[in-house]
């Protein structure tokens, strides 16, 4: 029993001695260095720390997953310094006061890519400008104080960016594109920050990235700062990322052919409410009765008052946007694909086709979405020659603009 006794003392003995050490073992401290970039994400690869004494190397570690290097060393002061296991990328950290000692086992030290390659000529506010090209991450730049300093960034994964310039007193904005150089920010930074939310559409299919933005940093009393570019998310979602609701045809299609001799009559739209009437058995409209005046509808040949919808889909498409009351998008409609099978079986000598509800719903939703029957609107279409207005456009007619009707 006291065998076991001093044995379990001594053991006691032994942890204590080297608890104050803080180390892996008894014999060497351990020093620990971070290497981190100016938001405090770490570098986790690609990073050397080495230890130097009297200006020897006295050891090497790479960083880990954390970005952290530890060695165990002889007691005494070392020096820090960094080296790359790549020799594409060109970085920047302050090399004063990283010595580590007995009373300072750790430090951290901030690391950013410095700019590299040939600048850029940049026109902006009708003078040439030399803009450099920075990437993800953070970017340590120079800049001449007092003046308004540019670079170029191109994306080549899609997603939302934020930009900003930690630590920095250097005002940082976005100026557009370099094709055209806004004057004024159009970023809205909040807190030194800005977003960008930069698109699929705006991307290369191989990469490389078509779209660059124009980054302005007022540099004010700053010699140099760190540009810290990182990717926060997926792009924002816009209307025009939502799917298409294609319009399906109600009917069964066939080719129409206009009779002979047949003359077609114009709607006055300054007349009274016209009546028309759905005949069930054909699904075509009629004027005033079932069996009264066939009404069609203009689909290649030009109203008096806007090009044929042929015409408006080889330029564009035929859509809608629906929103509620609270001008909360609902959804988007098309209704080109609907009209290219109307327009496939028009008259193509005439081309017209008997209205139906089809296209009755595809013209007053087109029209509502367009402002084609607001006065207020500036694509408002009874105008006379001069540009005003006509005069007793009766707005329970002017659906009828695309329209005629086979008289007598």
């Amino acid at each position: 029993m006291k065998k076991q006794f001093r044995a379990s003392l001594c053991l006691l003995l032994a942890v204590l001695l080297c608890l104050p050490m803080a180390l892996t073992s008894c014999g060497s401290p351990a020093y620990r260095v971070t290497v981190k970039d100016a938001l405090g994400n770490p570098y986790t690869s690609g990073v050397v720390v080495k230890f130097m004494k009297d200006g020897q190397p006295a050891g090497m570690q790479v960083v880990d997953e954390n970005g952290v290097a530890e060695k165990e060393l002889e007691p005494g002061d070392y020096t820090v310094e960094l080296s790359f296991t790549s020799d594409d990328v060109t970085y920047h950290y302050d090399t004063g006061d990283l010595t580590l000692s007995d009373s300072r086992r750790e430090l951290t030290v901030e690391l950013a890519q410095a700019v590299s390659g040939d600048p850029t000529s940049l026109m902006a506010e009708t003078q040439s400008h030399d803009a450099y090209g920075v990437s993800t991450g953070c970017t340590y730049v120079t800049l001449k104080k007092g003046e308004r300093n540019y670079f170029l960034f191109t994306p080549t994964v899609a997603g939302k960016y934020e930009f900003s310039l930690p630590g920095s007193t250097a005002t940082l904005g976005y100026y557009g594109a370099p094709h055209y150089v806004q004057s004024l920010n159009m970023a809205e930074p909040e807190d030194g920050k800005f977003s960008v939310s930069v698109k699929a559409s705006m991307i290369g299919t191989n990469g490389t990235g078509t779209t660059t933005l124009v980054l302005g940093v007022d540099a004010g009393d700053n010699e140099n700062c760190v540009l810290a570019i990182q990717r926060i998310g997926e792009p924002d979602r816009t209307i025009e990322d939502e799917p298409w609701n294609v319009y399906q045809k109600t009917v069964t299609l066939n080719k129409y052919t206009l009779p002979a001799g047949a003359k077609l009559s114009e709607f006055d739209l300054t007349a009274a409410t016209y009546k028309l009437v759905l005949n069930d058995k054909d699904g075509f409209y009629h004027l005033n009765t079932a069996d009264g005046p066939l009404v069609l509808m203009r689909l290649g040949k030009k109203s008096q008052y806007l090009d044929d919808f042929k015409t408006i889909l080889e330029h564009s498409g035929v859509v809608k946007y629906f929103f509620d009351e609270n001008e909360n998008f609902v959804k988007k409609e098309s209704y080109s694909e609907c009209l290219l099978e109307y327009i496939g079986q028009m008259d193509e000598d005439a081309g017209v086709y008997p209205l139906t509800e089809d296209l009755k719903y595809i013209v007053q939703q087109r029209a509502d979405h367009s402002g084609w029957f607001d006065p207020e609107d500036s694509l408002y279409l009874f105008k006379d020659a001069a540009g005003n207005n006509i005069a007793g456009i009766n707005p329970d007619n002017c659906w009828l603009f695309m329209c005629c009707y086979i008289g007598a």
